[in-house]
C-alpha cells in the first residue's frame, strides 16, 4: 500500500492534491511517491531482484546490468508488485495525466555498479508514453554516491544543453514522468563502490507522442588538398614513416585490418611542444548532450595551427597514400591511381579536441548516412601512462550487421591511429568515467577518396577486425 505521496513537477490536476505535492520544478515534470511499498514488501522485492540473473549492456549510450522482462516472473514478491504497479500505481498515473494507457506495461530489474551510467536520452520510442522508476538503493544513498536522475534544460530547439536539476534515489520510492520531445535525462555515472538498484519501465498508450528526429541540414564539402613541398614532413614527422620499406610494410597491415597505429609518430621536439601548447590553450564546450558533450579549440597556438594545417596539405595526402594505398593525392605515384579527372578527393573534416572525465561522442545516425567510405585519422597526445580502456575515452567503431564492435582504438600519446570505414560503419567515442587521471587532446580528420571498385576492397578480409 502507498504509505505517503509527494511529487515534484509544474502542474498537477487540482482533485489530486491531496495525493500529490505541488512543486514547480524546471525543466519538466517528475512526480515521485516516497515509501509507496510496506517496509517488508521493499525489502522483500529487493532480494528477489538481487538473486536474479543479469546482463551486462554497454553500447555508446549506456553501461548498465538488466534483467529479463519483469512480467514472467512468478517469485512472490515480485508478483505482487508488479500487480500493484499495473492496477493501483497505473489508475493513479491515469488519474492525474488524464492518458488512458493501454495493456502494455514493460518492466524490468537495473543495476548500476561503480563507474556504470546511462546518457542523456529522452525515452521517446514507439507507444511509451509514461516512465517509471521503483529505487531499491542501499537507505545511505546520497548525491556523493553519483546515480544521480538528471534533467536536462532544452533550448529554443527543443535539444538537451545543461543540467538543471539531479534527482538523488532515494529506497522504496517511485518516479515517474511522461515521455515528450523535451523529456532529456540521463543516469550519472556511479562514483562510490555500490549498486543502485532499481525497477524500471513504462507505461505505454495509442495516443503517446510521435517524435520526429530532429535532423541538421548535412551537406559534404570537399576541401582538395594544399600544395606543399614533401620536405614539410621532415620537420614534423618521424622519419621512420618516410622510409618506403616500413611504409609499404605498413601499407600491408593496413590493407588486411583496415586499420594501423603508428607510435612516436611526430618528432620528440615537435610533440613536446605541441603537449604544452594544448594544455594552455582556451576550450570551448560542445553539444547538445544527446549527440556529444567534449571541447574544441578554435584559436589554436601558432604551433597547434601549423600542425592542423599540415595534414590538410599535399603532402601529407601523399604521406597517407603511401601507408594505406588509399589514393588521396594526385601525385600519389601508384600506376593504378592515376586517373582523378572525374574523382573528388581531399579532406572532409578535421577537428582540434580535448576529452577529460564526463566527455563522450554518441551514434547519431541522421549524420551519418550517405557518407562516403572514408580515412578516419587521430593523432593522440597527453595520454597519461598507465592509461586503461576500462576509463572509457577510447573510440568504438561499429556497423549495422554486426552487434559487436569491429574496432577499438584506445587514446595512446604520440600515436597516429588510421581507420578506413564504408558507408555502412561508424564511430563513438565511449563516455569517459572517473578512472581517468587526467584530460588528453585530439586532432582528428577524415579523409574521402572516389576509388574503383576493386580499389574499395580495402579492408575486406573477414578475418579481419579492422572495420569491414
Amino acid at each position: 500500500a502507498v504509505v505517503s505521496t509527494q511529487s515534484t513537477g509544474n502542474q498537477s490536476k487540482e482533485s489530486h492534491k491531496s495525493d500529490c505535492h505541488n512543486l514547480n520544478v524546471d525543466p519538466f515534470k517528475v512526480c515521485t511517491f516516497y515509501n509507496i511499498l510496506k517496509e517488508d514488501m521493499a525489502m522483500g522485492l529487493l532480494e528477489e531482484i538481487q538473486d536474479m540473473e543479469f546482463t551486462f549492456k554497454e553500447n555508446d549510450l549506456l553501461s548498465l546490468h538488466q534483467t529479463a522482462d519483469l512480467n514472467n516472473v512468478k517469485s512472490p514478491f515480485i508478483s505482487a508488485v508488479r500487480e500493484f504497479i499495473y492496477t493501483k500505481v497505473k489508475a493513479t498515473i491515469e488519474g492525474i495525466t488524464s492518458a488512458k494507457f493501454n495493456n502494455t506495461v514493460d518492466m524490468h530489474g537495473i543495476k548500476f555498479m561503480q563507474h556504470d551510467n546511462l546518457l542523456c536520452h529522452s525515452d521517446c520510442l514507439n507507444t511509451r508514453h509514461t516512465a517509471f522508476i521503483l529505487y531499491l538503493v542501499p537507505k545511505t544513498w546520497s548525491t556523493e554516491s553519483g546515480g544521480t536522475l538528471d534533467l536536462f534544460k532544452s533550448d529554443k530547439e527543443g535539444l538537451p544543453r545543461e543540467v538543471a536539476k539531479s534527482l538523488c534515489p532515494q529506497f522504496n520510492s517511485f518516479s515517474w514522468f511522461e515521455v515528450s520531445d523535451r523529456s532529456w535525462h540521463q543516469v550519472s555515472e556511479i562514483l562510490e563502490d555500490d549498486i543502485r538498484w532499481s525497477i524500471s519501465g513504462w507505461f505505454h498508450a495509442e495516443d503517446a507522442p510521435v517524435v520526429k528526429p530532429k535532423s541538421e541540414s548535412f551537406t559534404l564539402f570537399f576541401t582538395p588538398p594544399v600544395e606543399s613541398d614533401l620536405d614539410i614532413l621532415k620537420s614534423w614527422i618521424s622519419l621512420r614513416y618516410l622510409n618506403i620499406e616500413i611504409s609499404s610494410e605498413i601499407q600491408e597491415k593496413f590493407q588486411e585490418d583496415s586499420e594501423v597505429s603508428l607510435s612516436e609518430f611526430l618528432n620528440p621536439e615537435k610533440y613536446l611542444a605541441l603537449c604544452a601548447d594544448m594544455s594552455s590553450m582556451a576550450w570551448l564546450n560542445v553539444g547538445p548532450s544527446n549527440k556529444k558533450k567534449y571541447q574544441v579549440c578554435n584559436k589554436p597556438s601558432q604551433l597547434v595551427a601549423e600542425f592542423n594545417d599540415l595534414i590538410k596539405t599535399d603532402a601529407f595526402a601523399v604521406l597517407l597514400s603511401h601507408l594505406t594505398g588509399l589514393p588521396l593525392s594526385a601525385n600519389y605515384d601508384d600506376p593504378d591511381c592515376n586517373d582523378f579527372s572525374d574523382k573528388p578527393f581531399g579532406m572532409m573534416s578535421s577537428q582540434i579536441s580535448r576529452w577529460e572525465h564526463g566527455s563522450y561522442s554518441l551514434l547519431c545516425d541522421q549524420e551519418v548516412m550517405n557518407l562516403p567510405d572514408r580515412l578516419h585519422i587521430f593523432y593522440h597526445s597527453e595520454v597519461y601512462d598507465g592509461y586503461d580502456v576500462d576509463a572509457g575515452g577510447y573510440i568504438s567503431f561499429i556497423s549495422h550487421s554486426d552487434e559487436e564492435p569491429l574496432l577499438v582504438i584506445p587514446p595512446q600519446k604520440n600515436t597516429l591511429s588510421l581507420v578506413f570505414t564504408r558507408t555502412d560503419e561508424f564511430g563513438f567515442t565511449k563516455f569517459i568515467n572517473s578512472k581517468m587521471q587526467k584530460p588528453f587532446y585530439c586532432i582528428s580528420a577524415q579523409y574521402v577518396a572516389r576509388t574503383s571498385n576493386e580499389e574499395q576492397d580495402v579492408g575486406n578480409n573477414s578475418d579481419s577486425s579492422g572495420g569491414n
